[in-house]
């Protein structure tokens, strides 16, 4: 199981990233990313060496359930994000360069393991070698997601604003931190980032699915995540 982080700098954003090996250290920018970038190579070299196949899947964006049992992780970037939003009673009208993260529930991401590593396929051992990328190939609209989210939390979310101005709201929000309804402060770098660079027009690395797609049928049925998705989503957070 790799990432999409080891692939995070391509620089051809007209060009998807191929459904290949990418050996090239510079294209992972974070510690994570290079010990995911550094399994795959060893894997690749196994592999060619003793004859037996691998597969490699990087993945994207893992979400919460479909399911009503089980949440996405309160401590990540987006759970992070609509918690700070009850608290400081403003959402944001963008994500700035995370608009763009093909978001998956959990179990269609499993499933797509399970499809391209021949558990739930018919497609041979030999076909079924080498690397896919596990995302939703359909970008989350998260305009159409913020009606929901405002009928759920009802007055407790007053205003919806400008991704900036949602952003100096919680550098303010800094002087009194009350860490558990507000736990967007602790990644305010994250935020800032994804606002100044959707400012610069850069957008996320593009990945090509069209090998996973023809040997994945999760793949080919996946949909954007939906207003009633994103609704049990914030059930099971219950901020």
């Amino acid at each position: 199981i790799s990432s999409i982080g080891t692939v995070e700098r391509w620089d051809s954003p007209e060009v998807p990233v191929p459904e290949t090996a990418l050996p090239d250290w510079s294209l992972a920018s974070m510690g994570y990313s290079q010990s995911k970038l550094a399994s795959s190579t060893i894997l690749d070299k196994a592999a060619k060496v003793s004859g037996v196949p691998s597969v490699i899947v990087r993945i994207g964006q893992v979400a919460g359930p479909r399911s009503g049992k089980g949440k996405w992780n309160p401590q990540e970037w987006l759970p992070s994000l609509v918690r700070s939003s009850v608290h400081l009673g403003l959402l944001p009208d963008s994500l700035g360069t995370f608009e763009d993260v093909g978001w998956a529930p959990v179990e269609d991401i499993a499933n797509v393991i399970l499809d391209v590593s021949g558990v739930t396929s018919l497609w041979s051992v030999e076909e079924l070698t080498g690397y896919f990328h596990a995302l939703n190939p359909k970008g989350t609209n998260w305009s159409s997601l913020i009606p929901i989210l405002r009928k759920f939390y009802g007055e407790r979310i007053q205003k919806v604003v400008s991704l900036e101005e949602w952003i100096h709201a919680l550098e303010k929000s800094q002087v009194h931190p009350v860490m558990d309804d507000n736990p967007a402060v602790k990644l305010l770098d994250t935020y800032r980032s994804a606002a100044e660079g959707a400012k610069m027009g850069i957008k996320a690395t593009p990945l090509a699915t069209t090998r996973s797609e023809i040997y994945s049928l999760t793949m080919r049925q996946m949909e954007e995540v939906s207003p009633e998705l994103m609704r049990n989503w914030c059930a099971q957070w219950q901020f």
